[in-house]
């Protein structure tokens, strides 16, 4: 087992934004969130990094009490794609890539050259080769992602979790990364726990999908058994159409456009 959450809650002040959420993530699937805008969806994300503490309820990773592993053990296991990077550094590309490395090189090393190697390796597969000698400050904000995402990669860890990480890029490259990522789920049994608000993206990539709303998850399982009409109705208010798609081999989902 990979994560087991125990009822946990957590608020920003007096504002409850995680209610009472207990879940079983097993290793090797690629998990979506979805939700409204507001429902808890990032703040999952952060709890399960380890960034923010629950006021209530437990979280365990492998066994263990997550908020007990040294930040250095524990990005050597989870590694995070966020929504927003903000670097005012002129960084070059390759140089952001290489930091990914950090929780395996000893304290105050060098990058070995296999340190270098990999990053070389990923920015390859990732179509980010060509950003190595670029500064992160002359990139546009869907190269910054792809770098950033390809930095997230290189450090090589059994969780990869994404915080709405293709929000910024188009439909080409998105594919290409989630591609890319799916392989690893398949091939390599990482575990990708990733939030994502474009539905169709979700249902095309995710073996299983958590639905949350108001801080609960609404409904969670396989997402065959999961995307359905009412609970698409429960979650979002909205009216859909949901079939499965033979071109694509996934589900799809379309809405009516409301005239009010």
């Amino acid at each position: 087992m990979s994560f087991q959450i125990n009822h946990i809650a957590f608020s920003y002040e007096n504002r409850p934004v995680i209610r009472d959420i207990s879940l079983e993530i097993e290793p090797g699937y690629f998990y979506g969130i979805l939700g409204p805008n507001g429902c808890g969806k990032s703040t999952t994300i952060d709890l399960l990094m380890g960034h923010r503490k629950p006021g209530a309820g437990t979280i365990t990773y492998k066994g263990r009490d997550l908020f007990k592993y040294p930040r250095r053990e524990l990005a050597r296991e989870m590694a995070l794609v966020p929504q927003n990077f903000y670097i005012n550094f002129p960084f070059t590309g390759r140089e952001i890539v290489v930091m990914g490395r950090y929780p395996h090189m000893p304290r105050f090393s060098a990058p070995s050259a296999k340190d270098l190697a990999v990053a070389d390796t990923i920015m390859e597969r990732t179509g980010t080769a060509a950003f190595k000698e670029r500064y992160m400050t002359e990139m546009s904000g869907g190269e910054r992602q792809r770098v950033v995402f390809a930095r997230a990669l290189v450090q090589e860890t059994p969780v990869l979790m994404l915080d709405e990480a293709t929000s910024n890029l188009d439909v080409n490259h998105t594919l290409k990364l989630m591609d890319i990522v799916s392989e690893d789920v398949r091939n390599r049994g990482r575990t990708v726990i990733a939030v994502i608000q474009d539905i169709n993206l979700a249902a095309t990539y995710c073996d299983r999908l958590i639905l949350m709303k108001d801080g609960y998850v609404a409904a969670f399982g396989k997402t065959g058994d999961v995307l359905n009409t009412e609970n698409i109705r429960s979650v979002f208010g909205v009216d859909s159409h949901v079939w499965f798609d033979t071109w694509s081999e996934s589900k799809k989902v379309s809405f009516k456009r409301n005239n009010g």
